[in-house]
């Protein structure tokens, strides 16, 4: 069954694991290479709307990313966290990959030293969906295949999405309400839960 983003209830912006090479980073040139999307990235996810976890998986060739250009921190976009350029993004042996040309201010520098150290291994992409496959699975969480979407965002992170992670259902509501949970999304949650408290008293 394929949907649109419209059809599918989305988290809004959702962040997901990329990583590093440190034996490519080229310290003349300041430049990182990143795996953004690999061919394995599925991971577990939480849909605070239905109160589901499912499991989500990106198909590489289905990628828009001509919006990519500035690489920041902590997924806060401004001109104080810009801290490199993205050059040469691309679909490479079905992963999407880019370079990262860091900046030369100080601030720049402490970011790409700290990769270079391997002190940070971990990169997290912005994206939002275009088109979505729903797989009702027996015994298992739906597999939700994001076919087309668009990469609007790059940026260092201490710990990316970690789609080989084995916890429980409580630990994984958790962590997604800490890492991802906007203001909005926590006033719909509350609301869902005091409606459900409601009907089962």
């Amino acid at each position: 069954m394929t949907r649109t983003a419209n059809d599918f209830r989305n988290l809004g912006t959702v962040h997901n694991r990329a990583f590093v090479d440190t034996n490519l980073i080229n310290t003349e040139s300041r430049t990182i290479p990143f795996v953004l999307v690999s061919k394995d990235n599925a991971g577990l996810r939480y849909d605070f709307w239905e109160d589901e976890i499912y499991e989500e998986r990106l198909d590489p060739t289905g990628a828009k990313f001509d919006r990519l250009s500035t690489f920041f921190k902590d997924h806060r976009m401004s001109v104080d966290t810009a801290i490199g350029r993205i050059e040469n993004v691309r679909v490479d042996n079905g992963e999407i990959k880019a370079d990262v040309v860091f900046g030369t201010d100080q601030e720049s520098d402490v970011v790409f030293n700290k990769y270079r150290e391997g002190i940070l291994t971990d990169v997290s992409i912005g994206y939002t969906y275009n088109e979505v496959t729903i797989n009702e699975r027996k015994g298992k969480p739906p597999e939700v295949v994001v076919n087309r979407f668009e990469i609007h965002e790059l940026s260092a992170v201490w710990k990316g999405f970690d789609k080989n992670a084995k916890v429980g259902r409580e630990h994984l509501k958790e962590e997604v309400s800490e890492r991802e949970e906007t203001p909005d999304l926590r006033k719909s949650r509350l609301r869902r839960l005091k409606l459900a408290e409601a009907t089962t008293k």
